[in-house]
């Protein structure tokens, strides 16, 4: 048992460090395959979503989920057809997700300042933390939205970062079969 776990961790860590180095080398094709992969994600959940839509009890059904269903579908087809049909089609289909990734940190930027507000007047320990996620999430906000490509080279980098340094530890722990003990928050 000991030696499949061993194994498979070892698999992944490599896997892990090799997709976290590839960010660092060509942060461009990842970027673009990754959007390809979200863009296809979304259409096949705009799909799901206008199939549930239709297999739900008339009276239970919900407009919305409908909505979405369609707009996101139209959406991914669309983002698919401008990156296959043109020379420069991956750069707009990356600049519309990072358009995309900037309202959705945005969104959670302002989530996270309200719930700080509401932390701090529950007198929660370590709420700040919240604030500063918050601060951070607006100013990255403002990177994408200003840059999108840039933003997403930035997103890349990280990405790759956090890949190389947790294959490095996930392969650690597998050689020497113990998990890091990890302080609690």
């Amino acid at each position: 048992m000991y030696t499949m776990n061993k194994k498979t961790g070892i698999i992944i860590s490599i896997i892990m460090v090799a997709l976290g180095l590839f960010a660092f080398i060509d942060p461009f094709s990842l970027g673009v395959g990754l959007a390809y992969v979200v863009t296809i994600g979304l259409g096949i959940y705009g799909v799901s979503n206008i199939v549930t839509y239709f297999k739900t009890e008339p009276d239970s059904r919900n407009g919305w989920t409908l909505a979405n269903g369609i707009i996101l579908t139209v959406l991914a087809v669309l983002m698919l057809w401008t990156a296959l049909g043109k020379d420069y089609g991956s750069i707009q289909m990356l600049s519309t997700l990072s358009f995309a990734i900037g309202f959705f940190t945005l969104i959670a930027g302002i989530d996270q300042i309200q719930a700080f507000n509401v932390l701090r007047k529950a007198e929660v320990p370590g709420s700040g933390l919240m604030l500063a996620s918050g601060i951070m999430n607006l100013f990255l906000t403002l990177l994408i939205l200003i840059n999108p490509l840039f933003g997403w080279f930035g997103l890349s980098v990280i990405w790759g970062l956090y890949l190389t340094v947790s294959g490095i530890i996930i392969f650690a722990e597998s050689c020497t079969g113990k998990r890091g003990v990890y302080p609690a928050i």
